[in-house]
C-alpha cells in the first residue's frame, strides 16, 4: 500500500494545514485527507507543489510503501 508521509513532513518542519492549502492552492481539505491518508488520488501537480513548499528534493520523501499483510 502506498501511504503519504505528509503528516509526519508537516510536524517536521512546523507546518499546518492551513498554511500548506495557503501556500500551495491546494484545498484544505483535500491537505487533511492526504494528511490522514484517507485520499485515494493524488495529482502529479498537487505532489509537485507539496514538494516544492516543503523543500522536498525525492518523492520517497512524501510517499512511502507499507506491504500489507495478507490480513489486510
Amino acid at each position: 500500500m502506498l501511504r503519504l508521509r505528509l503528516r509526519e513532513l508537516m510536524f517536521e518542519k512546523r507546518w499546518n494545514a492551513k498554511q500548506l492549502s495557503e501556500a500551495t492552492g491546494i484545498r484544505w481539505n483535500s491537505i487533511d485527507d492526504m494528511m490522514e491518508n484517507r485520499s485515494k488520488r493524488w495529482t502529479v501537480e498537487n505532489m509537485e507543489k507539496i514538494m516544492t513548499v516543503l523543500e522536498l528534493e525525492d518523492i520517497s520523501e512524501l510517499i512511502e510503501y507499507k506491504k500489507m499483510s495478507r490480513r489486510e
